[in-house]
């Protein structure tokens, strides 16, 4: 019988698996959460580990404002932490959720069964780069959805501020969204409290042309993530974009179109290519 108590303790990981969840842990790292068919129809479901127990894991969940009907539901994460100096390692698990509970601080916490396994994995749609500033002529972010023309009013963050890098970051971006470091100075300066669910348009002009692919990109979104560090005060933002912007031919007025299946197929085509440049360049060095 003592023997069967040590081995409820003991955890169900096998060690590199649960050397990865640990850092995930240490970094905080966003996981994204694909549910099956028909469990719900919120997109760009995201968390963070909480902690991590013998039998299940507590993440912190966000893009929900109520616990819904997740129980018994199971789900894809996919994730990625850092490795080393500058290398990046993708991953992903399967679980399930087995119970649901809102936080004192209000928000929503899912505890899941610990994964069978954690193996290396992304979503290959739409993966995650950190892009060069070289790469753009312009980058612009505005507060507020769909905008019809360059406003210099509300602007957010622009070129200058990312390539000044001391208090606003790009962190990252694909077909389906973009990341960004924001530094406690720079949202007071600002003025600016990030929300969950707020909404932003965002301009790019490209530097190099790609064959078939525009060289200026609108596009719409919000956000999904806001992850504020208590100690610091720096605000870690992940937008998603929802919708793509496009000149009427014979008016020039803008129509926005919605985008499917959170990848915005005017991007992915350039994403593909920064990655790749970016593997052969770390390739080089190694």
């Amino acid at each position: 019988m003592i023997l069967d108590l040590f081995k409820k303790k003991t955890p169900k990981l096998d060690k590199a698996s649960a050397e990865i969840l640990d850092q995930a842990l240490v970094q905080r790292a966003r996981m994204d959460m694909d549910f099956e068919d028909g469990v719900t129809t919120i997109k760009g479901l995201s968390c963070a580990l909480n902690s991590i127990g013998a039998n299940s894991l507590l993440l912190d969940v966000y893009g929900l404002k109520a616990p819904g009907k997740f129980t018994g539901s199971s789900f894809t994460c996919h994730f990625r932490i850092r490795e080393g100096k500058s290398g990046v390692g993708f991953y992903g698990f399967r679980s399930q959720v087995e119970s649901v509970r809102q936080a004192k601080s209000g928000g929503i916490v899912f505890i899941v069964s610990v994964p069978a396994r954690v193996e290396r994995s992304q979503r290959r749609r739409s993966v995650r780069v950190r892009p060069a500033l070289s790469w753009f002529e312009e980058l612009l972010i505005w507060r507020g959805d769909k905008l019809v023309q360059a406003e210099q009013t509300g602007i957010l963050a622009g070129l200058r501020e990312f390539n000044q890098g001391k208090v606003c970051r790009l962190e990252n971006m694909s077909a389906g969204g973009l990341g960004l470091h924001l530094t406690h100075e720079f949202c007071k300066q600002s003025e600016f409290q990030p929300n969950m669910h707020e909404q932003f348009t965002l301009y790019m002009r490209f530097a190099h042309d790609v064959r078939n692919q525009p060289r200026e990109l609108w596009l719409s979104g919000r956000a999904v993530r806001v992850l504020l560090d208590q100690v610091t005060h720096n605000v870690d933002l992940g937008l998603m974009f929802d919708s793509v912007g496009r000149r009427h031919p014979e008016n020039g007025e803008m129509v926005w179109l919605p985008i499917e299946e959170n990848v915005a197929e005017d991007l992915l085509t350039r994403v593909f290519e920064w990655h790749a440049e970016l593997c052969r360049t770390r390739s080089v060095q190694d």
